[in-house]
């Protein structure tokens, strides 16, 4: 059983959530992120929670963080929740925020996990998806290409990594009640068209918790049997598995 968790963007929504979620279960857990009194925040909700401020995209931060990892108990897990999500057309968007989400979205996750890789022996993996690597929404396409790439990586990795006894997965958590959704459907919708298709999943109710993200997340690095972990295409909305790990419904459509 996984005995300790690396978190990237831990100080925040799924990742605050999960690193709470985890150290209920009595998993030792870092949280990694680049704001540290949100990062504070939430190891002061545990004594097993250690905080760590770092930029993913940073070389030296990925070093330290490495380190770190090395030290805890194993098997241990690495979780790839830190994102960048940036508005704007792609005929208009500034090479600079093209280039911090291939950094963060894609190349954070392959160096971090390079580094990583020797202490993830018996242990796993777990990527974030999106839907939107398969579905381009006007306004936000280079995350778009970004989660594409990085769903490529993440298979890429459980294909090169299958003979090393490091278990990769992936889940999409669908629409989630974070910082970043409300940013955009804050957004003008003259600079993110999509907006409309992202307020009719609130307006259904259909936008879960990430304490309910958390919940499942955990499941599947501490419960879900190896194999079964790597091979499932996993996706919160299926209920094929809420028997095993949900309480109540997915969504409290009462909030819609």
């Amino acid at each position: 059983m996984i005995k300790s968790v690396l978190i990237t963007g831990g100080g925040s929504g799924i990742g605050a959530a999960l690193a709470v979620a985890l150290a209920k279960c009595n998993c030792e857990v870092i949280i990694s992120g680049r704001r540290p009194e949100n990062l504070m925040s939430v190891a002061r909700q545990s004594s097993r929670i250690t905080p760590h401020s770092a930029d993913v995209t940073n070389a030296d931060d990925q070093d330290a963080l490495a380190e770190a990892f090395s030290k805890l108990p194993s098997p241990r897990a690495l979780f790839h929740g830190a994102g960048y999500f940036q508005l704007g057309q792609l005929h208009t968007l500034p090479s600079e925020d093209w280039r911090r989400s291939f950094d963060t979205n894609v190349t954070a996750r392959w160096a971090l996990s390079s580094k990583c890789a020797d202490d993830l022996v018996g242990g796993r993996i777990l990527f974030v998806g999106s839907d939107s690597g398969a579905n381009v929404r006007v306004g936000a396409a280079a995350y778009s290409i970004a989660q594409s790439a990085s769903e490529t990586l993440r298979r890429a990795l459980q294909a090169e990594w299958s003979h090393r006894d490091i278990a990769v997965a992936g889940f999409k958590p669908g629409l989630v009640d974070t910082d970043l959704v409300q940013g955009l459907l804050a957004a003008p919708e003259a600079e993110f068209p999509s907006r409309i298709s992202f307020q009719n999943y609130i307006d259904s109710g259909e936008c879960a918790s990430p304490e309910k993200i958390a919940v499942f997340a955990a499941w599947l690095m501490l419960d879900v049997e190896t194999t079964r972990f790597a091979a499932t295409e996993w996706d919160i909305r299926k209920t094929d598995h809420h028997s095993e790990w949900l309480k109540g419904q997915l969504y409290d459509r009462n909030q819609g």
